[in-house]
């Protein structure tokens, strides 16, 4: 029988147990709280420290950066300017030649090449002046982004470094506070197992008691339910048995019946199979079974559920084989008894039968219960 573990006296041994750890745990719990409410306070400090520095340096990268932009701005203007310069210029000496086109034709250059190569002349110096300056802006250009990106990089690492100073601040905080909080709580443990203890021992006291008395309440149960079992299991027997021996009686009735009536159609037991006798009542003596061949076939229905199924309809061809055999005179009326209870005994699955198996007795069937 199962523990009941709501009984009045296990509850009364768990609530005073309950009652000393809550006392011990508390206070504990209370000193590990004041603990690490003043770690969170040191560690805020730390982290307000770090965003303080952090916001100074972006500040003065920022201050940087506007100094490179509006030195960039001003190598802009300074290439705008050079860029028109060189466009005026190259535009007053092609208006130079324009208007000297007479004064060549009239010297015969006219259509020497003179006046086209000029104006090439001038555009590629116009052009080189032109990507002079625009190369002179870039390389500024470039500097400027270096110069940023290292204040930039300058900034990262200062971060860096304030970084891992609030981190090496804040290990330190955390690993006095773990070490007072691993303190407190090995000594909470300690005496959650001393009381754990205590009360267990007065716990196996009463679970003591409680298995003495379901022990003997137990030894009870068992021996009424097994009675009880016992008169199921025989009644259940006795109305099997009861069915069986009115199916046989109606089946026996049928046999008699059709072999009284004469003609053919008999069914005869040769060698444990089925073999249809179309000869007439003369002939039942010589094909009639004798006692080892119907305790054959009998034997195999018994080792063989599917035999005893519906399909092969052995039950009723037995029942023919052993009124066949006993009309005949090839058995006695007690043998015909004996064969018809083996019979049933196959049917019900209590049939045993001395074989050769390797020494023993061999149950066949698919059920239980005595030998009929």
């Amino acid at each position: 029988m199962a523990v009941n573990y709501n009984d009045e006296r296990f509850q009364q041994v768990e609530d005073e147990k309950q009652e000393q750890l809550n006392q011990y745990n508390q206070t504990y719990d209370n000193l590990i709280t004041e603990r690490e409410d003043l770690t969170n306070q040191q560690q805020g400090l730390v982290d307000q420290w770090q965003q303080t520095q952090n916001e100074n340096l972006d500040k003065q990268l920022q201050f940087q950066q506007d100094l490179i932009n509006q030195q960039k701005a001003e190598t802009e203007k300074a290439y705008e300017k050079e860029a028109k310069s060189a466009y005026t210029n190259y535009q007053k000496e092609i208006d130079r030649y324009g208007v000297s086109r007479e004064q060549q034709v009239a010297n015969g250059l006219g259509s020497a090449g003179y006046s086209e190569s000029s104006k090439v002349s001038m555009y590629n110096t116009y052009q080189n002046r032109l990507a002079t300056a625009k190369e002179r802006m870039d390389k500024a250009y470039l500097e400027f982004d270096n110069a940023i990106r290292e204040a930039q990089l300058t900034n990262d690492v200062t971060k860096a470094e304030n970084a891992l100073t609030a981190l090496q601040q804040k290990l330190q905080i955390s690993l006095e506070a773990f070490n007072y909080k691993d303190t407190a709580t090995q000594n909470k443990l300690n005496w959650q197992q001393q009381i754990n203890s205590d009360y267990y021992n007065r716990y196996q006291g009463v679970l003591n008691q409680i298995n003495y008395e379901n022990e003997i309440a137990e030894q009870i149960r068992q021996y009424n339910e097994q009675m009880a079992l016992q008169r199921e299991q025989l009644e259940y027997q006795k109305e099997q048995d009861r069915i069986a021996q009115q199916q046989w009686e109606k089946e026996y009735a049928l046999a008699k019946s059709q072999s009284g009536s004469g003609g053919s159609g008999g069914t005869g037991l040769i060698d444990g199979t089925l073999e249809n006798n179309n000869s007439n009542n003369n002939n039942s003596s010589t094909n009639a079974p004798d006692y080892n061949t119907i305790n054959d076939v009998i034997l195999k229905c018994a080792s063989n559920p599917a035999y005893r199924s519906d399909q092969y309809n052995m039950k009723s061809t037995i029942a023919q084989g052993i009124l066949n055999a006993l009309n005949s005179g090839k058995i006695t009326e007690k043998q015909a008894e004996e064969l018809e209870s083996k019979m049933i005994s196959a049917w019900n699955g209590t049939l045993k039968s001395n074989v050769s198996n390797g020494g023993g007795t061999q149950s066949y069937g698919s059920g239980g219960g005595g030998t009929r």
